[in-house]
């Protein structure tokens, strides 16, 4: 019979929870590496990316969905709060610009930096050429209210 008795069985806290408890946890770094393969070789956000996303502010919901960045749907609850909802929409599109970038980086796969750029590049144009289709068609639409208008009686009956 062997003398066990003297022997430490848990040498810390930690082990002695993973006893308890039946895990082990170890270091895999190839795990690790694998996990972080597409953050461009596991770095933190970047500082030279750190600016202003328009796809972000302008696209907020769309982009959000697209960039596994589902935060940037608040914006459309906080549209529906009678009185407050336009501001607070406008000032979460400003956030969500201001942190667009840091949200892609970290919550999607990218291949390089010079990717994330030309697809966040894409965003803010995308973004661009429907705020550009908004004002167009309010622009038409204001138009041709007032044209209708004018061409009716009903202007006439409030002079």
């Amino acid at each position: 019979m062997s003398d066990d008795r003297y022997k430490p069985r848990i040498r810390s806290a930690n082990e002695a929870r993973n006893a308890a408890s039946g895990l082990q946890f170890s270091y895999n770094k190839e795990k690790l590496e694998q996990e972080n393969r597409y953050r461009v070789t596991g770095q933190a956000f970047p500082k030279r990316i750190d600016c202003f996303n328009w796809g972000a502010c302008i696209l907020g919901p769309v982009w959000g969905l697209f960039n596994n960045s589902p935060i940037a749907c608040v914006g459309l609850v906080l549209g529906f709060i009678p009185y407050l909802g336009i501001i607070l929409g406008i000032v979460f599109s400003l956030y969500c610009g201001v942190k667009g970038n840091e949200w892609a980086w970290t919550n999607k796969e990218w291949q390089s930096l010079e990717h994330f750029h030309s697809v966040q590049r894409k965003w803010a144009a995308a973004g661009v050429i429907v705020e550009l289709i908004v004002i167009l068609g309010i622009t038409i639409f204001a138009f041709t209210a007032v044209n209708l208008l004018q061409n009716s009686n009903i202007l006439d009956s409030f002079m």
